[in-house]
């Protein structure tokens, strides 16, 4: 079985990863945009419905997306693969990361992949334990995250919502876990307006913009180094939720794992986890 490299998608091609990527959301509580919109794409076709006992055109497709951005002087492509939910664990993501690699020799690989929407982070994701013929051990605990011990040990990281295949699979490919990007949310005891750039003070500066009807959308939040720990970010964040009344009743902001302190910040004012997007390389 082999990928096949498309730089555009043909109509049918594109209903088709839609529907597969819609079937991975549902299977995995994922929120993917069906709508891949990559630079090109791999794609594994089931040819055969009645062989495979599948009803579907593809059986995975892998999208990459060339971003200009570089990680130890190498390029870096982005990447999101989804291989069909009654088809894993059979090396299909395998074939398309190798093809991948074959024509895209020096480039550096960093895999995006979506955590179980809020709500959904099951037991599936988060307490499986199970040993490996070389008496390897991948532990999964939602409390301690992912250890791997024995065997070479590639993967050493805290990320406790990938399911054990995709855990596998990266692993088998000697993948390393870079952060998380987390996005968070909170509602408002009262709907303020859009301040946009007029909060911004001679401590720091805060952005916002409108995200839908009733959301503002926080793009910056910066506290300038000499006045650093002093709680002016916390001040902001007040002066923003404490805007003029209006109509925008939620905040949504995004922000890295390694980013501790504004991490502390947001959970100590109420925001929520709402989605996760974990980041891997290899």
């Amino acid at each position: 079985m082999e990928a096949e490299l498309f730089k555009e998608l043909t109509e049918n091609d594109r209903k088709s990863v839609c529907e597969l990527v819609t079937e991975c959301n549902n299977a995995d509580h994922t929120n993917y945009d069906p709508e891949l919109d990559g630079d090109f794409y791999y794609i594994i076709r089931n040819d055969d419905n009645e062989e495979s006992g599948l009803d579907a055109d593809l059986f995975a497709v892998l999208s990459g997306y060339l971003l200009g951005e570089t990680m130890d002087g190498e390029q870096v492509i982005e990447v999101e693969a989804f291989t069909h939910p009654a088809m894993r664990c059979i090396g299909f993501f395998t074939t398309c990361y190798n093809s991948l690699r074959d024509d895209f020799r020096g480039y550096r690989i960093k895999f995006m992949i979506k955590a179980p929407l809020a709500g959904h982070d099951d037991t599936a994701h988060t307490h499986i334990s199970f040993s490996e013929s070389n008496d390897s051990t991948v532990d999964f605990s939602k409390e301690d995250g992912i250890t791997y011990s024995g065997g070479e040990g590639i993967l050493h990281s805290a990320v406790p919502f990938i399911s054990p295949d995709t855990f596998e699979t990266l692993h088998s490919i000697g993948a390393a876990h870079l952060y998380d990007e987390l996005f968070m949310k909170k509602t408002l005891k009262s709907p303020i307006k859009d301040p946009g750039d007029n909060l911004s003070n001679q401590y720091g500066e805060v952005h916002l913009t409108a995200y839908g009807d009733d959301t503002l959308y926080l793009y910056g939040l910066l506290v300038y180094d000499k006045f650093l720990g002093q709680g002016h970010g916390r001040a902001l964040m007040e002066a923003v939720e404490h805007y003029e009344n209006g109509n925008y009743k939620n905040i949504l902001l995004q922000v890295s794992s390694t980013n501790t302190i504004a991490l502390n910040l947001y959970h100590s004012m109420g925001y929520e986890e709402t989605e996760r997007i974990i980041y891997f390389t290899v």
